[in-house]
């Protein structure tokens, strides 16, 4: 019997704490909520006439005594970009998120991270493609490369490049 008196006041105890914890126990007043959900959507922005991949040179400066030299490279043009923008009838701009990119196949990116401006932009800067497939090929290429943008939360955004070079 002293069992069962006990154990329901051990329960009775656990309610009250878990209640009392609800609220501000200073003022008797609820706690705030939390925050709304910082959750974004990262959309592609397509330029009216697409994507599409060039050859240019580079110079890479002197780096541990190699003297600066030139090269050539396949680069995407123009720099990818993607809006973000927080879900809602409004879809407002998420302005200050932190978004970092990664790619599909080997290549380089201006920069790995980068934060959403007041306009609700955001990009890697420049591209260079690392594979570019020739104009025409019997070999096994991968002519479509990705470019992948990475909120914290949320859905990520994507854009897809033929890197197949012109004729």
């Amino acid at each position: 019997m002293l069992h069962r008196i006990v154990s329901r006041s051990v329960v009775v105890l656990a309610a009250t704490a878990f209640l009392a914890s609800c609220e501000d126990n200073t003022t008797g007043t609820p706690l705030t909520p939390p925050p709304a959900s910082t959750a974004v959507y990262v959309i592609a922005v397509e330029p009216v006439d697409g994507y599409a991949v060039e050859q240019v040179t580079i110079t890479i400066p002197e780096i541990g005594g190699v003297p600066a030299h030139d090269t050539v490279v396949t680069v995407v043009t123009p720099d990818p970009v993607f809006s973000v923008v927080y879900p809602g009838l409004d879809e407002s701009p998420a302005v200050g998120q932190v978004i970092t990119f990664s790619l599909n196949l080997p290549g380089l990116l201006a920069q790995g991270k980068d934060t959403v401006d007041a306009g609700g932009l955001v990009s890697p800067g420049r591209w260079i493609v690392g594979d570019p497939c020739p104009p025409e090929t019997g070999d096994f290429c991968r002519p479509v490369h990705r470019v992948i943008a990475v909120p914290t939360a949320g859905n990520s955004g994507f854009i897809y490049v033929d890197t197949t070079l012109p004729d």
